[in-house]
């Protein structure tokens, strides 16, 4: 069944776009430029560092800081490998970042694209936690967090948020901190998971040398 597209416009810019949302709640915005040679795409979900605690199934969930970054690092592996090594076989360059509010998947190519699509949907719908690499991710985010340690100018951001937030999750840095990761657990991400990364939460938006149709086949497939 081919799916009705919605084409919106956007008259100011004289761009272009199409809409159309899964029937499992994605919404999926495309925006075909075939005059392009690359495309770039981005899957995003509505989880971020100032998510803070939520309800799943009837009970509160309390998460410590930095489980949203947290979560972004570990859909990156599964049980078949690492998708950075499945993007590098695709030629696309591959990245992803957590922001306040949201957490976003991505990558560019000039070739081999609708794969790459494929890819993007396939690790971000299946994740994979263990005891194990959690304890690893554990030891590599704490470095990074230590790293930022040493950076002036984030220090003075990060206290400026701490003075003007007394109690919401905006005062807590993105990443958290090196105590705060440590009570992370695959139950913890597995929760976030469930509980955001719901299709009808996230929104897949790719733009560059695609037609609307095979972005919408492959979507179908994955999802």
């Amino acid at each position: 069944v081919r799916m009705q597209l919605k084409e919106i416009k956007d008259a100011a810019l004289g761009e272009r776009y199409f809409q159309y949302t899964m029937a499992n709640g994605l919404t999926v915005l495309i925006c075909p430029k075939p005059e392009k040679s690359g495309s770039f795409a981005l899957l995003g979900a509505k989880i971020g560092s100032a998510t803070g605690d939520f309800m799943l199934g009837g009970e509160r969930i309390t998460v410590p800081a930095g489980v949203a970054h947290f979560l972004e690092h570990k859909l990156f592996e599964s049980e078949q490998g690492d998708a950075f090594t499945l993007f590098a076989k695709t030629g696309a360059n591959a990245n992803a970042y957590t922001s306040f509010d949201r957490t976003c998947y991505l990558f560019g190519a000039s070739v081999n694209v609708l794969d790459s699509l494929a890819i993007l949907i396939d690790f971000v719908s299946h994740p994979h936690f263990t005891a194990q690499t959690v304890q690893k991710e554990q030891g590599i985010i704490g470095q990074e967090i230590k790293m930022y340690d040493d950076s002036a100018d984030w220090v003075l951001y990060t206290s400026v948020l701490r003075c003007l937030y007394k109690e919401l999750p905006l005062r807590e840095d993105i990443a958290g901190t090196v105590e705060s990761i440590a009570r992370i657990t695959p139950q913890t991400l597995y929760d976030c998971y469930d509980a955001f990364y719901r299709p009808a939460n996230m929104v897949l938006s790719i733009c560059g040398n695609v037609r609307t149709q095979d972005v919408v086949d492959v979507c179908e497939k994955g999802y």
